[in-house]
């Protein structure tokens, strides 16, 4: 299972006061994998929803493979060591990333 249909699986577990504390603001986050399609979490309205393709004006992008995203959601690789060693990069809304990370690491 690829990270894109994982996200769009823990969505919908994620926990009510923890979606209101990411779902305040809207914000767009592209996903750019290296070795698959690219979409987009849009988060906002109370809710998170994803996206084919990328959109035109993010407030932040996660570029890695689509293993490397996967592992990350799911807890099997820390985010802040992928982030360190390079195998992730992010761009714009660092922290925003990180809380959006966490709240959907709460839905596993």
């Amino acid at each position: 299972m690829g990270s894109k249909d994982l996200i769009d699986k823990m969505i919908v577990k994620v926990p009510e006061k923890d979606m209101s504390d990411i779902a305040k603001s809207s914000k767009i986050v592209n996903i750019d994998l290296t070795d698959a399609s690219p979409f987009q979490i849009v988060i906002g309205n109370g809710k998170i929803s994803i996206a084919d393709g990328k959109a035109e004006k993010a407030d932040a992008t996660v570029k890695c493979t689509d293993q490397v995203l996967s592992d990350i959601i799911t807890g099997k690789l820390n985010a802040f060591s992928a982030f360190m060693a390079a195998t992730v990069t992010v761009s714009g809304d660092l922290f925003f990333v990180q809380k959006m990370i966490t709240v959907l690491g709460k839905a596993k």
